[in-house]
């Protein structure tokens, strides 16, 4: 990184030092047309000058946001790269929320990706107690007020029913284990695949 830096660095002075030289040049050569006599030419001279002198002041501006941006420190570039990072994640949740508004309930697939979170966290296999503790908290910002009530008739609140059909889907799909139950579920090779392609 260093040695780069310095070889730009090094192009940026050579650069200067040709540019300066051309000018000083021609306005060497357009002082000996006026000496002689020949104005014109010397006009000719001075002309073809500006623009090198336009170029020079450009280049003066590239080298000062180039000093600018080799004087950030790694720690800076950290900082930059979490705000984005949560930044993206507030995009995230504000996407699925505004999404969930149409139907007002969250979708079976949205647990996924909790629900594979939770197994790896809590090492592979647990108990549905913790899974489901766990993915809670992990859609706290997505579930909506729907989410959260209690059907006419049921026992469990809409996100619950919604997650336990997600995992019957996830055993079918190879995710979970055949062995899966709502007690005790356990995530298979697929299933650790599979988050390490989505997750984010």
């Amino acid at each position: 990184m260093n040695n780069t830096k310095e070889e730009i660095y090094s192009s940026f002075t050579s650069l200067f030092g040709n540019v300066d030289n051309l000018i000083s040049e021609m306005k060497l050569k357009s002082s000996e047309e006026i000496l002689n006599g020949s104005v014109e030419e010397a006009q000719k001279l001075l002309s073809q000058i500006i623009p090198y002198q336009k170029f020079y002041e450009k280049l003066l501006d590239a080298k000062s946001a180039f000093d600018k941006i080799s004087s950030v420190s790694k720690e800076e570039i950290e900082q930059v790269k979490e705000k984005i990072e949560t930044l993206n994640q507030k995009e995230i949740d504000k996407k699925v929320k505004e999404n969930n508004k149409d139907s007002d309930v969250t979708t079976q697939v949205n647990y996924r990706i909790p629900i594979l979170k939770a197994l790896i966290y809590l090492g592979g296999s647990s108990e549905e107690a913790d899974v489901t503790e766990f993915v809670k908290k992990e859609m706290k910002n997505k579930l909506t007020d729907k989410d959260l009530t209690v059907p006419k008739g049921e026992d469990k609140e809409v996100w619950l029913s919604n997650m336990y059909f997600e995992t019957a889907t996830m055993i079918d799909e190879g995710l979970l284990t055949k062995g899966s139950s709502n007690k005790n579920w356990e995530i298979a090779q697929k299933g650790i695949d599979y988050l390490s392609k989505y997750a984010k």
